[in-house]
């Protein structure tokens, strides 16, 4: 429920922004010009951090690995307003675990998934933007403890980022970002920091 009132906030925060900064500037959000139409690709890797203590029980001494690695891509359309609208997917390992049994027997455990986002996006000033959207994680929950097993299941969520670009060219700009991805089944989600490549792949 609480990361629920967080997405409103978020959502709310982003409309916001669209009156307040509807005349900023940045490289992915030129201003009207002959070819007003823009397809962005926006590809980012780094890590992410889970902060929940969800997981494996005691009896089991896990060992969690609460850092790693968080890799996402999206494509956004430009229209000549101030919105952007695209999808986001990637992969991303919620947790990880190492067990060791009454036995003395080791394992691991992971959750890792799939996102499928619908998102929108606002310059909140020159090369700063706004990200929110919600969609569904594909999860894959890996355990190896006395033989393997996978378990798959769909869980509703969310995201919500912030990211700051340098242009380098017309076409290409770099920069960072952090995002809040959330599926509903792991309780809190999961907090990553990017390094992210912004390509203009396509106007008209």
């Amino acid at each position: 429920m609480q990361n629920n009132k967080y997405f409103v906030f978020l959502v709310l925060l982003v409309l916001t922004t669209i009156k307040v900064y509807s005349q900023a500037e940045d490289i992915t959000s030129p201003p009207e010009r002959e070819k007003p139409y823009a397809l962005l690709l926006f590809v980012s890797g780094g890590l992410g951090y889970f902060p929940s203590n969800q997981g494996a029980p005691d009896y089991l001494q896990p060992k969690i690995s609460r850092i790693n690695a968080v890799s996402t891509a999206r494509i956004m359309w430009k229209p000549d307003h101030r919105v952007k609208v695209g999808l986001e997917t990637g992969y991303v390992t919620f947790y990880s675990y190492k067990l060791t049994g009454e036995s003395g027997k080791q394992g691991k455990v992971s959750l890792n998934a799939v996102p499928i986002l619908l998102e929108f996006s606002v310059s909140v000033k020159k090369h700063f933007n706004l990200f929110a959207g919600p969609g569904v994680y594909i999860l894959n929950t890996n355990l190896d403890y006395e033989g393997k097993t996978i378990s798959k299941k769909v869980s509703t969520g969310w995201m919500g980022a912030a990211a700051y670009t340098w242009p380098l060219s017309k076409k290409v700009s770099i920069g960072t970002e952090a995002k809040w991805l959330y599926a509903s089944e792991t309780t809190r989600g999961v907090f990553g920091v990017q390094l992210q490549m912004v390509y203009k792949f396509l106007k008209w």
